[in-house]
């Protein structure tokens, strides 16, 4: 009787723990969210989307320095499950300080350097977005911008988008600079291209 006993006592505190770690997971707070950003929506299955990272980014080598002395860099785009999102770092390469404010404007070009038919998207709440707001790039220093885009193709009579360049207006009255894509930009036919505001680099 006395090792029946203890068999028994031994189940049940094995089941009290297990019961333990379940109601622990169950009251946790959701993937994602911990920082008050929604988990992204499933393209294919309509459930959450692990949010893209950009903790190892892997820049292409920069465009030439222009005229206003900056060049552009993009990442490697992370992907998880459909969802994109890549970092691109404006450098001024130049002796004055480089101004920009709020949003750049941007276009997805095929590799004729011909734009596709997409609407660029200010703001996203897919990965942290500081908002418009002035700023000053001093010489020999950065600022960068995330784009976020969604692979999914839902209509085979339209022509899904695969992007080699991206065009880049960093504020209203400069001059266009074309960036080679690292990688596709494979909007699908979604026809959205999100983007964060312009922030420093620091480093």
């Amino acid at each position: 009787m006395n090792g029946t006993s203890g068999g028994l006592r031994r189940t049940a505190v094995a089941a009290a723990a297990l019961a333990a770690v379940l109601g622990a997971g169950a009251c946790g707070s959701e993937p994602g969210t911990a920082s008050g950003v929604p988990p992204a929506t499933g393209a294919a299955t309509g459930g959450p989307s692990p949010a893209p990272t950009l903790a190892s980014p892997t820049p292409t080598p920069r465009t030439p320095c222009s005229a206003e002395g900056v060049s552009l860099s993009m990442d490697i785009p992370d992907a998880a499950m459909g969802l994109r999102a890549a970092s691109v770092e404006l450098r001024n390469c130049g002796k004055r300080p480089y101004k920009l404010n709020g949003y750049p404007a941007l276009r997805v070009l095929d590799k004729n350097r011909e734009p596709f038919d997409v609407r660029p998207i200010r703001g996203t709440h897919e990965v942290k977005d500081p908002g418009p707001k002035p700023l000053t790039v001093a010489p020999g220093k950065s600022a960068r911008f995330v784009i976020v885009w969604r692979n999914l193709v839902t209509e085979s009579t339209t022509v899904a988008v695969n992007g080699s360049y991206l065009e880049v207006r960093p504020a209203p009255g400069r001059p266009v600079l074309v960036l080679p894509s690292n990688g596709p930009l494979d909007l699908g036919n979604t026809g959205r291209l999100e983007t964060t505001a312009w922030t420093l680099v620091r480093r």
